[in-house]
């Protein structure tokens, strides 16, 4: 059975609501692919990666979610939270050329929000999966990596404080 929208679902809120995580994960993926670049000689590398290849996967998927569910896509808002996500990058940190130390802090802490607010989404569509005509277990396995992305994160964190509020400091060690 291809999916659907019954009519005990309002269509219009829920496209609404999908539009708006995939503006959300727009704005993630361009944000966890700059970290995991940015932070490639770090001992977090490998794991900043595998999120950013994950986050980048069920960004396609929620895509193609709402290209079958026939909803109604708002490009403009992802084109928004794209622009947005770029000009927070030109943020004054006491640096003109250089990353300030504190930046992996605040962007894992800012990422593991965004994952939170992701795994609700995932909670969401895991509920409603039977109605909609898909299956639950896809967005149960999503809510999953959603947890382990967000334990992933918090590790980042762990390095990333460890050492940038220290006046010696290393990020890469």
């Amino acid at each position: 059975m291809a999916p659907h929208i019954p009519g005990s679902i309002d269509e219009k809120l829920l496209g609404l609501y999908l539009s708006d995580h995939l503006t959300g994960a727009t704005a993630g993926v361009s944000r966890i692919q700059r970290m995991a670049e940015a932070f490639a000689d770090t001992p977090v590398a490998a794991e900043l990666s595998r999120v950013s290849a994950e986050i980048t996967q069920e960004r396609d998927v929620l895509a193609g979610l709402i290209q079958d569910l026939g909803v109604r896509r708002r490009p403009h808002r992802q084109a928004a939270a794209w622009l947005a996500e770029h000009a927070g990058r030109l943020k004054l940190n006491g640096r003109i050329v250089h990353r300030s130390p504190m930046t992996m802090v605040l962007e894992a802490e800012l990422m593991r929000a965004a994952i939170l607010g992701k795994l609700g989404g995932w909670q969401t569509l895991e509920e409603l999966a039977p109605e909609l005509g898909l299956d639950p277990a896809t967005f149960k396995k999503f809510g999953d990596d959603a947890r382990s992305q967000i334990e992933a994160l918090s590790r980042v964190h762990e390095h990333a404080r460890s050492n940038a509020f220290r006046k010696n400091r290393d990020i890469t060690t």
